[in-house]
């Protein structure tokens, strides 16, 4: 089973991919139930909490 830290090193690098405008964060988003139908633009454009 990975360790906290791996989830919290993972957490952090998609949070630069999206800062950093990556578009293949796009269809890891899109793989939660309520951003199913948005676009890459659409999920790139999204803010985190």
């Amino acid at each position: 089973m990975p360790k906290l830290e791996t989830y919290k090193k993972q957490a952090k690098l998609l949070v630069r991919w999206h800062r950093d405008g990556n578009f293949s964060i796009g269809g890891r988003i899109r793989q939660l139930a309520r951003y199913r139908t948005l676009s890459d633009r659409e999920a790139l454009a999204l803010k985190f909490p």
